[in-house]
């Protein structure tokens, strides 16, 4: 199993396109629906994107979730460090980390289910 640290997940999304893709929806999932439909952050919360960020982080994760890809540009955009040389991307590493724990928690119930229904023959 995988460690997951901050640096791992920055490394991640420096590397791999995807993975900028899939932060911007969990990051997009974490807001309230009515921060999604407004673009913006209402609740500071700790959750979702930072009000600088909202408006263009919950447009690009519209257009991947509707079209399967980010351009160039965009996954640039991400990946370009801020005046306090972490990327827009790599500050959310803490929300990323909880989602990908409770992805393989997720996983990891699942295939256990499947296996109890093969062993009973449900």
């Amino acid at each position: 199993m995988t460690v997951l640290t901050k640096e791992s997940i920055q490394e991640l999304l420096q590397k791999n396109d995807k993975a900028v893709a899939h932060a911007l929806v969990v990051l997009f999932k974490n807001q309230t629906a009515t921060e999604q439909n407004s673009e913006s952050t209402i609740n500071r919360n700790g959750e979702g994107f930072r009000p600088a960020h909202a408006r263009v982080g919950t447009s690009m994760a519209n257009f991947y979730m509707s079209r399967n890809f980010l351009t160039p540009k965009q996954v640039a955009y991400w990946r370009r460090p801020m005046k306090d040389g972490n990327s827009r991307i790599g500050i959310y590493w803490r929300q990323l980390i909880v989602a990908a724990k409770a992805k393989a928690k997720a996983a990891a119930a699942s295939a256990k289910d499947a296996s109890y229904a093969q062993y009973t023959g449900e």
